[in-house]
């Protein structure tokens, strides 16, 4: 029936009559590959929206998983600043209290390093070392009467 058709339209073309037979497999052969490209184009059209469907859906729910970790870092992070500042505060107040204790001396007793220098070394020792570790070191008992 395909056959028929083709030949007949093959032979409103003009073509001679020994080659209608290989022009309509032709035209035929044509028509198969240009309804298998329109079939590859519609499903290559398909998966193309497809596949930004799922990385859209996916997207949204790698957003919504992350929003709590993101609230538990906001939290974190809020209670590190109060932490780093209730520190800040305390370690101006051990530097304060060296000021005056080095204020409150004769001047020939005070130190030739400021106060505020050895407060601070001070402190950094009790971070680094434990109360123990202290203990042992007689410059730190003698320096940093705490």
């Amino acid at each position: 029936m395909l056959e028929a058709f083709l030949i007949r339209m093959v032979t409103q073309i003009g073509i001679p009559e020994r080659f209608r037979r290989i022009a309509a497999y032709f035209a035929g052969f044509l028509a198969v590959l240009a309804l298998c490209a329109a079939l590859w184009g519609a499903w290559t059209l398909f998966w193309r929206h497809h596949d930004a469907k799922v990385i859209e859906v996916s997207d949204a729910k790698r957003d919504a998983a992350i929003v709590p970790a993101l609230d538990d870092a906001a939290q974190e992070r809020a209670i590190d600043a109060v932490a780093n500042l209730a520190a800040e505060k305390e370690r101006e107040a051990v530097i304060a209290k060296a000021e005056a204790s080095e204020a409150a001396k004769p001047v020939e007793q005070r130190a030739v390093i400021p106060p505020t220098t050895v407060a601070l070394n001070c402190e950094r020792l009790r971070r680094a070392y434990s109360a123990a570790e202290l203990g042992k070191m007689a410059r730190y008992r003698e320096v940093c009467r705490s």
